[in-house]
This record gives C-alpha cells, sequence and structure tokens, in this order.
C-alpha cells in the first residue's frame, strides 16, 4: 500500500502540496496511533506537527511548513 501527503492552506480546502510516501503500514501505525493494520483505509487523517515530523524523517523527505498535512492511502 502507498501513501499520499497532502496539503493544504489553513483555512482553505485547495490542495496545494501533495507527496507520495513508501513506508510499511507497520511504521506508520506506530506514528499515527492505529490499532490495526486496516485502520488507514478509506479516510484520510489530519497530522499532527509531531507525527509530520516523523512521518518526513522515516521518508527521509521535508515536507512544506505552515500546511494542514493529511495522510491518505492509496492504491
Amino acid at each position: 500500500m502507498n501513501f499520499l501527503i497532502m496539503g493544504f492552506e489553513k483555512g482553505n480546502d485547495e490542495l496545494v502540496y501533495e507527496h507520495e510516501v513508501n513506508l510499511p503500514v507497520q511504521d506508520l501505525m506506530l506514528v499515527m496511533s492505529w490499532a490495526d493494520s486496516t485502520d488507514c483505509i478509506g479516510a484520510d487523517f489530519l497530522m499532527s506537527p509531531a507525527q509530520a515530523e516523523e512521518i518526513s524523517n522515516l521518508a527521509l523527505v521535508r515536507f512544506p511548513t505552515g500546511l494542514n498535512l493529511y495522510l491518505s492511502s492509496c492504491e
């Protein structure tokens, strides 16, 4: 399964950033506090700044600052 990071300016619903990350579900379960590997399916998750930083470290990528970042699963 692949995951997509989506970024929106605060107060605006226009997508301004997206980046696909290829991380195992097991790594993201710990960061996102999912109880089961299927918890990621069918929803977009608003990430806290701490979650975004941890995922950026795992994925070896820097996300832009000042955006609301969401994590979504994609096939």
